[in-house]
Parts: structure tokens; sequence; C-alpha cells
């Protein structure tokens, strides 16, 4: 995360024509793609070595019983907080100069699942097979918001932060589907190592696509600090006054997209902590000598 929020920075102070078109500027697309993704893809083919050698050393197969107590108190919180910008993305969408019924709907709609999931979350403090099944359903989620943004960007290749919305946002729904394999106790062998991969990818994506638009609209020269809004309201009007000349903002990532990240970052954290009240199977040192 903190290498591509670095490089994501770099990518919007030097390389994109904030000026006029948001794409980056001819010729520097391999550079400045490579190197952010190439991270990114580093970073999770990484974790899924850094599973297997975590299952190897602890020797004790990890399940969702080990998510309890406080450690499920913080993801139903990260997922109560998704569902409130849930809720203000879809409220805000009604109040759009062209606003889409269908993202509406859908945030609406999720915005009150999540709520729900969230206290059930908060009340048990542990995750049964239904709850922890539940969690898939935010895999749906992330796939109406995926197709939102297909349909209402055409440009997606060519403005990064579209490309890495789209991205992020089927990285989550993977994600978020197998964990609800993970958390019901329907994992298979595989199951931990491919939520390690999709997650370190679209919590990646997402949260060092927010910092760095975050920390350019404070550092970047002031023409570039100009053409960064925080909120998509603020993009479309300008948009729309502007007639298509020059038409473009940059909009930070969407809240809730922001928080389901958080949520799988913590989530990634919970799996790998020390499971309560268990051991190792593999023999100490100690052990070994007395033997």
């Amino acid at each position: 995360v903190i290498l591509s929020t670095l490089v994501r920075i770099y990518v919007i102070v030097v390389h994109t024509d904030m000026m006029h078109t948001g794409f980056l500027h001819h010729g520097e697309e391999l550079l400045c793609n490579g190197l952010y993704y190439g991270i990114v893809l580093a970073a999770m083919i990484a974790a899924v070595f850094t599973a297997r050698a975590d299952d190897k050393r602890l020797g004790v197969p990890r399940t969702a019983s080990d998510i309890s107590g406080p450690r499920a108190v913080v993801l139903g919180f990260l997922t109560l907080f998704s569902g409130l910008f849930a809720a203000y993305e879809g409220i805000a969408e009604i109040h759009a100069i062209s606003p889409m019924l269908f993202l509406t709907i859908s945030d609406l709609i999720f915005a009150i699942m999540l709520m729900i999931i969230a206290f059930f979350t908060l009340y048990k403090k542990s995750f049964t097979p239904g709850l922890g099944y539940s969690y898939s359903l935010i895999g749906v989620y992330c796939v109406f918001r995926g197709i939102h943004c297909f349909r209402n960007r055409m440009v997606i290749l060519t403005i990064p932060e579209y490309l890495i919305e789209c991205l992020s946002l089927i990285g989550m729904a993977v994600f978020f589907v197998l964990l609800g394999g993970y958390l019901s106790g329907n994992e298979t062998k595989r199951t931990r190592k491919a939520l390690c991969f999709w997650g370190t990818g679209s919590a990646s994506l997402v949260l060092s696509s927010a910092l760095g638009t975050l920390i350019a609209s404070v550092i970047a020269p002031e023409e570039i600090q100009n053409r960064i809004v925080y909120s998509s309201y603020a993009a479309e009007s300008f948009r729309q006054s502007s007639m298509g000349a020059d038409a473009y903002k940059m909009v930070i990532v969407p809240w809730t997209n922001v928080f389901l990240g958080l949520l799988i970052a913590s989530l990634l954290v919970v799996m790998f902590m020390k499971p309560k009240g268990r051991t190792s199977e593999l023999p100490s040192e100690e052990t070994e000598q007395n033997d």
C-alpha cells in the first residue's frame, strides 16, 4: 500500500495531463502502468507465499473460529461504516445532475444489508456459518458497483483512476465471495491463499488510489490541486458547466470502496494473527532436544 501510494502520487503530479484531459501524457503509459501495477502484482504474489509459509510454520489450520471477540468487533464496525457510506452514496446519487436509478437502488438496498450484517457481527462477536456466508453478498454489491463503473465511464483504460476503481471492484467481488466460504467453514485447501492474493491486490489498489489522491490534493502544484475534487457531484457539475472543453476533474475513490478496502485489509490482518488458545502442532526445539 505504501509503495503503490507513492507511485500514485508520482503519477498524478508528474505524468497526468490534469489541466486538460486527465489522461497520462502520451508515451508515458507503459512506464506509469508498469510501475504501479507491477508493485501491486508483486505484492499479490508475495502474499500467497506468505500464507503458504505461515501454514507450514504454525502447523495448525486457521479457521473462522479464530476471528472472534475484539477482532470480530473491529470487522463489524468497518462493515457498519461501509453500509453508512453506501447509504450516503445512494442519497447523493438521487441529487446528482443525471442520477442513475440502478446505482441508487443498489446502494440503498445493500446499505441496509451491510448494516444488518454489521449488527449481527457486533452482537455475536464471532462468525456462525450463516453470518459468515452473508459476507459473500458484499461481493454481489461490488459487482453492481463495477457494472455502474463500466457503464458510466467510457474511457476506463485511458484515465488511471477509472481503471483502478474498476479493477479494485473486480478484486473485491472475488475476495468477498471467497470470504463467504472461509467464514462459513466451507474453505478448501487454497481458499486462504486465494483470499491473500485477491485481498492484497484490491486493498492495495483502492487504498493507494484514495491516499494518493488525498495527498496530491495537498502537496501538488496549485493547478493540479484545483483539478482534484472530493465528490462525484462536483466533478459532474464541472463537466456539465464546461460543456466538454477541458471538462475533467479528478475525484477521490468513493468512500464506500475505501471502507470496503479497509475491511479487506483488516480481514487479512486478523487471518494472520495467532489463533486464540491454540498452539502449534509442530514440535518445539526444546521438545526435540529432550526426545
